[in-house]
């Protein structure tokens, strides 16, 4: 989530971006006198001295294989970034709530209150640096840069690219314009070559219909079938499933409508099925006719820089499924759908957990948010379809209805009464947290994933929804 919401935020404001990969960065980690390493020369080494006796290395430095290589890097580049000493002073302070995200607000030494935000991310050895177009902003990001190629040798991308790659992202972003464009094209692609032979065509296996939706109804009755008999697979298939499940699971960040269909898919992970492996494929085949849809941020949509949520659920089941989204910049930077923790009694409790889970997520994304550099004084506005719930974050009262319903089960009308939020009913047809909590016919679903997606108006876009052609040619589209 934080790294769209850096994106989102990049957009908003129209800062300057550039990439960086840190070379060999467990290799650079600065390990503590107790954390130093023993251990036999490599081969072609030499292991004895003149006396016979065994030579052994001692290392200063992690290596590769190193159970606590990581730890010891995060160290090391954590405090690189957050340190005010020189000669390596970069002065950034670590997002409590999420530690790979750093940020500064300089203001400029002349005190006239000019100043900006420098923003960075960094994913083991896979970073971006964000800066806003203000003279104190841009010496502070090219201090930064300068600093951390001297120490760990990095080399900076170009700054503003039209288009770069990142952790399996594509992210087209028009500066001028700013709207930036977040899609998977490429992971796609190497999805498709590796389990469809390159080839998601429409065919005798791959119908033309998969082309619109990611899951029928087939998925239902496959799912409850498997769920009832719960009947053990071989390895073979067992392996094969929780391969391109995982596969699939890296590319919900970029296509959240799939996420609901992945879930289903994603219970049954200790006793598949063929079937449920077929289902699996068709949300492959779904993403590879669609490739060139992504998740869209534009500065001009409307409420772009206020935060807005939308929370759900579905009681069809014995244990519901809550599903929300947060938006940002038009688009979605948070979507989830899972199963809740708890059984429920009615869809009025169903719907109050599904509004919980979201004021728990709103916590965390709000600080991001702010962490990023963004305002985030203004109540965030959630939205429910449920009339009840609604009633019942505004004014609790007990019945025989809602006497049973747990406290803790009222924290958005703990934020609601803090002003923190503002909860409001909208119809159950225009809340696009029905997608992440049911399989929907194509109509709601093309409609909820415009929404999701910030897709609508964009006819380009909307073209390539359903575009089978070229599909793996290995470049993305303009």
């Amino acid at each position: 989530s934080s790294n769209l919401a850096f994106d989102a935020v990049a957009c908003l404001c129209a800062q300057h971006k550039c990439d960086y990969d840190v070379p060999g960065a467990y290799l650079q980690g600065e390990q503590l006198t107790h954390e130093q390493c023993v251990y036999r020369p490599p081969v072609g080494f030499r292991n004895v001295d003149e006396c016979g006796v065994p030579i052994l290395w001692l290392s200063n430095h992690p290596f590769y294989g190193q159970s606590d290589a990581g730890a010891i890097w995060n160290r090391t580049i954590n405090t690189t970034f957050t340190s005010d000493q020189p000669p390596h002073r970069c002065g950034l302070t670590q997002c409590a709530q999420d530690p790979s995200l750093y940020s500064i607000n300089v203001v400029d030494d002349g005190g006239d209150g000019e100043g900006g935000q420098v923003n960075n991310t960094l994913y083991v050895d896979d970073g971006r640096l964000a800066w806003d177009d203000d003279k104190p902003a841009i010496a502070k990001a090219k201090s930064i840069k300068g600093k951390l190629k001297d120490k760990y040798g990095i080399e900076f991308g170009c700054d503003d690219p039209a288009e770069t790659h990142f952790l399996g992202a594509n992210i087209m972003t028009d500066k001028s314009q700013r709207v930036a464009s977040v899609r998977a094209t490429l992971y796609i692609d190497l999805q498709v070559k590796r389990y469809a032979d390159g080839d998601v065509s429409p065919s005798k296996r791959f119908p033309a219909h998969w082309s619109h939706l990611p899951a029928d109804e087939t998925l239902m009755c496959v799912w409850e079938s498997a769920v009832a008999n719960r009947t053990p697979a071989s390895p073979e298939l067992t392996k094969r499933y929780g391969s391109l499940f995982g596969s699939l699971l890296h590319a919900v960040k970029f296509r959240p409508e799939i996420v609901c269909a992945l879930g289903y898919c994603g219970s049954c992970l200790t006793f598949p099925t063929e079937e449920l492996y077929e289902c699996l494929m068709h949300i492959l085949v779904y993403l590879g006719r669609s490739r060139r849809l992504g998740t869209t941020y534009s500065a001009y949509t409307e409420n772009a820089r206020r935060l807005q949520a939308f929370a759900d659920s579905n009681w069809s089941t014995t244990r519901s499924i809550t599903g929300f989204i947060i938006m940002l910049c038009g688009a979605a930077i948070v979507a989830v759908s899972q199963r809740q923790h708890c059984i429920t009694m009615s869809s009025c409790e169903a719907e109050l957990v599904a509004l919980c889970d979201t004021a728990i997520e709103l916590l965390h994304i709000v600080e991001v948010v702010a962490a990023l550099g963004q305002d985030t004084s203004d109540a965030v506005v959630v939205s429910t379809d449920s009339k009840a719930a609604y009633d019942l974050c505004h004014r609790f009262t007990s019945s025989q209805n809602s006497r049973h319903i747990d406290r803790k089960l009222f924290k958005m009308c703990e934020l609601c009464g803090a002003g923190r939020v503002v909860v409001r009913h909208i119809p159950g047809e225009t809340n696009p947290a029905d997608l992440f909590t049911k399989i929907l016919a194509r109509q709601p679903f093309e409609k909820h994933r415009r929404t999701v997606l910030n897709t609508a108006g964009d006819v380009q876009m909307e073209a390539a929804a359903c575009d089978v052609s070229s599909l793996c040619e290995g470049t993305s589209a303009p």
